[in-house]
Parts: C-alpha cells; sequence; structure tokens
C-alpha cells in the first residue's frame, strides 16, 4: 500500500503541473470571449436602435388604425352587408382590407361572407403586417395609386361609418408592411448577431464553470502534494516494514499447510455424514413413531433390522443422534432412571408429534416429566377429578402445560384436542371441548400417564397419540 501511495505521489505532481497549464489556457480563452461579447453587444443596441427609429413613424399609425377599427360597432357591419350594390368608394375599400388579409376573391359576395364572419372586427384589429405579401402589398399599392379619392379621409367618412376607419387601417398597413421590408435585413442580421451573443456567453459561462474545476483540482492536488512529499520518507520505512510482515506471514502460511489438510479431511467427513442425513432422519422418524411402545429386545431387533435395509452403519447410536450428553445429564440430574430404555423414552416424549402417553407403572417417569417442565406453568390432574373439562378449558385457553394422570381410558372430550381439531375465527384458533367452543393457544401442551403396565387403547385412539412404554424389564434393572 505504501509503495502505491509513493506512486500517487509522483502521478499527483504530474498532475498539479498539467492543471495549472490548463487553467492558464482556459482563461486567454475567456479574455478574448469576453471582447468578442462585448463588441457584438454594441453593435446589437445600434441595430436595435436603427430598426426602432423606422418603425417610430409607422407604428402609431398602425395603432391608431386599430382603435378606430375597435370602435366600430357590429350594426354598422350589418348596414353594408344588407346593401345590393355598395357605394365604389366602399368596395375599393373593403377590397383593399381583403387583398392585404390575403382574400383575392373581392366579389362583392366575397366582401358580404368576410363581413359576415363572427370576431371579423377582431380579426381585423390583431392582423400582422409581416404576414402580407409582397404581391399583395404591390397590389393594394396599385389599387391606392388608381382609387386615392376613395381612400381619402374625407369621401371615406362620407360613404360610411365603417368605412373611414379603414380606409386608415389599409393605409397604416401599407405603409408598415413597407418599413418592414425595408428592414428586414437589418432583423434577420440582428437575430444572428443574438444568437452569436448567445453562443458566446453559454461558451463563457461554461468555461468559467470548468476554470472554477480546475482551480478546485489544482489546490486539492497542491495539498495533496505538500502532505504526501513531508510523508514520503515515512512511507519508505513503512514499506521495508510491511515486506519483512509479508515474509513472516508466507513463513506461518507454510506452517498452517498440515492445517489446511486436516480441515480439509473433516470437510469431507461432514460430506459424508450428510449424504447419509435423510437415512438417518428417517430412521430416527421410524423409531419415534412405531418403537415407543416396544420393549427393548424388540427395539434393538427392528433397528438392527431397518439398518441394514438402508444400508447405515451398524454403529449408529439413535441416542446420540437425537440429544447430547449433557441433555442426557441433565435428565439424570432431574430424576429420569439411566438405563437405555429411559433414555430413549425421554427422547421420545420431547421430540414426538403426537401426545405422549407415558406407561409409567413405577410413577418415576412422571416424576421426572413434572419435574423437567417446572418452567412451563405445568399443572397436573387426574382424568377421574371432578373439575377435570374445567381445568383442561382453562389450560387450553391460556397456553399451559396439562400432565394428565391416572389415564386408564381416554375420555371423548380429550379427542378433538388430541386430534387437534381447530377451527378459524379471524386470526383466531378455536378447539370444541364438550359443548363450549374455547380459544386455542399454541402454547398450550398436554401428556397422559398410566400406572397400568397394560393398557388398552381403541384404535381410534392409538392413531393420535404415542405410547411410550416405560415398563421395567430385566435388562432394564441391569442398566439401573
Amino acid at each position: 500500500m505504501q509503495y502505491f501511495e509513493i506512486l500517487h505521489l509522483t502521478k499527483s505532481s504530474s498532475s498539479l503541473i498539467f492543471f495549472v497549464l490548463d487553467a492558464g489556457t482556459q482563461k486567454t480563452e475567456m479574455e478574448h470571449l469576453a471582447v468578442k461579447v462585448n463588441e457584438e453587444t454594441v453593435f446589437i443596441e445600434r441595430q436595435k436602435r436603427e430598426i426602432d427609429d423606422e418603425l417610430a413613424e409607422t407604428q402609431p399609425l398602425v395603432d391608431q388604425a386599430k382603435q378606430a377599427v375597435g370602435s366600430l360597432r357590429s350594426e354598422t357591419l350589418v348596414e353594408i352587408r344588407s346593401l345590393r350594390a355598395p357605394p365604389d368608394v366602399i368596395k375599393d375599400i373593403l377590397e383593399g382590407v381583403l387583398k392585404l388579409m390575403g382574400v383575392l376573391d373581392t366579389s362583392w359576395t366575397s366582401m358580404k361572407a368576410f363581413l359576415g364572419k363572427r370576431g371579423v372586427k377582431e380579426e381585423i384589429m390583431n392582423f400582422d403586417p409581416r404576414n402580407v405579401t409582397v404581391e399583395n402589398r404591390e397590389s393594394v399599392e396599385q389599387l391606392l395609386r388608381k382609387k386615392a379619392d376613395s381612400f381619402s379621409q374625407e369621401n371615406a367618412a362620407k360613404a360610411s361609418q365603417v368605412a373611414g376607419p379603414l380606409a386608415v387601417w389599409v393605409v397604416a398597413n401599407v405603409k408598415y408592411s413597407k418599413v418592414l421590408e425595408r428592414i428586414r435585413p437589418l432583423e434577420e442580421k440582428q437575430n444572428k448577431l443574438k444568437k452569436s451573443l448567445e453562443n458566446s456567453t453559454r461558451k463563457m459561462e461554461e468555461l468559467s464553470h470548468e476554470l472554477k474545476q480546475v482551480d478546485d483540482k489544482v489546490e486539492k492536488y497542491r495539498t495533496t502534494f505538500e502532505k504526501t512529499t513531508n510523508e514520503a520518507q515515512r512511507l519508505k520505512v513503512d514499506l521495508e516494514k510491511a515486506k519483512e510482515t509479508i515474509e513472516a506471514a508466507q513463513n506461518l502460511v507454510g506452517k498452517l499447510e498440515g492445517e489446511f489438510y486436516r480441515w480439509s479431511a473433516q470437510v469431507n467427513d461432514l460430506n459424508e455424514q450428510l449424504k447419509i442425513l435423510p437415512k438417518l432422519s428417517l430412521l430416527s422418524a421410524s423409531f419415534i413413531t412405531y418403537l415407543a411402545s416396544q420393549s427393548e429386545d424388540k427395539r434393538l431387533n427392528y433397528m438392527n433390522k431397518w439398518k441394514q435395509i438402508l444400508n447405515v452403519d451398524e454403529k449408529f447410536d439413535i441416542r446420540k443422534f437425537l440429544s447430547t450428553e449433557s441433555e442426557q445429564l441433565v435428565w439424570k440430574s432431574q430424576g429420569l432412571p439411566s438405563d437405555e430404555l429411559s433414555m430413549e423414552n425421554a427422547m421420545v416424549i420431547l421430540r414426538s408429534q403426537l401426545c405422549p402417553f407415558l406407561v409409567d407403572p413405577s410413577s418415576r417417569a412422571t416424576d421426572w416429566l413434572k419435574t423437567h417442565l417446572k418452567d412451563k406453568k405445568v399443572e397436573v390432574i387426574n382424568q377421574q377429578d371432578n373439575n377435570f373439562t374445567t381445568q383442561l378449558e382453562l389450560a387450553v385457553r391460556f397456553g399451559k402445560t396439562l400432565i394428565v394422570q391416572e389415564v386408564d381410558g381416554v375420555e371423548p372430550v380429550l379427542y378433538p384436542i388430541l386430534r387437534k381439531d381447530l377451527a378459524s375465527q379471524g386470526p383466531r384458533h378455536v378447539v370444541q371441548i364438550g359443548d363450549k367452543i374455547i380459544d386455542y393457544n399454541p402454547d398450550f401442551r398436554i401428556y397422559l400417564t398410566t400406572r397400568n403396565p397394560t393398557p388398552e387403547l381403541l384404535p381410534d385412539m392409538e392413531a393420535i397419540v404415542n405410547e411410550v412404554n416405560f415398563t421395567t424389564t430385566r435388562a432394564g434393572l441391569t442398566g439401573q
């Protein structure tokens, strides 16, 4: 890392020189542009004054004519339209109006149609003289020379109230159109100059922005240059130390190579175990489901057969697979007998999805279960108690753990709970206990126990409980 920082120091110096030179070039370009912008601004102002002077004479005439047209009443236009054959003065003036507005048909029918349009007065007032073509203007100029008397203010006023303002409008717009034609080259030149001025101004702004960025970078590199120059010697020393550290690390890596091979072997072992994990899980699930009610010798026989069928190592120990040694030590300290049958049964009770049904003639397993579950709001009742149903309802509602003793035959009231016949009511789940519908708390647990070594369970009950047999055998006594 220190080596690259030293290289960065050299690059920073070169970059600083480059940006300083670039900044000087951009400043010179900005000065030339500033002179050009000032010259173009002065010339544009002069052109604008010339255009304004040209328009100053005719613009008032056009404005006055628009005012006169705006003062006309609609009734006067209607009166002219009603004429069968209008006087020549009116016809000449209307012909001038139509030609200026681009209407080439100047028959009396066309004139009446024009005067009958909706908003014709506003159309005449808002007419832009820039829209008059050279041909139309020259035609109207010829009409003005030929019929000069018709466009005199006195004759037009005598002919009609409409004729006077329209005559003024025609004369004013002809003059204004000629002025516009005369100043059009000036306007075009002015527009070109404005675009050039805008481009120059935009270029100055861009150069100014770029120049500021260059100045910022110059300052940044100057600061970096000063800082790295002061630290150059220290970085060289640190670089030497880093090389020594790398050499030491390489030696350490060489020594750890043996550990790498050992860890690789462990990973391979774990991969092999993962391959047979489904078989071991199937074997464990079968043990919990089908062998919890069997004696020790039958459990051993079935497990050996299943191991052969699944091609599982005979040394596989289900106790080590489903529990840890520390868990088994805790169970022993809580009063569970230490023989193999009791340990296996404890695993079944704690891992089974069905309700455990403990066949426990000595009651030692039941006492262990009470101790093991003491932190979970355990309540112990007998199935023959008068308040059994009430206690059951409360346990289901509030999520208690219930140990039911002396269960020689399962009461019908327990069937919906053991089958988990739950119904949804909105966000809640309920279960029927007797004639009542009770809210079901998911924390609720129930365990059934009996001291009868040979309980008789109906077939439908065997399907919803997991019988766990703690009946003492000769092998069990030997283990204890």
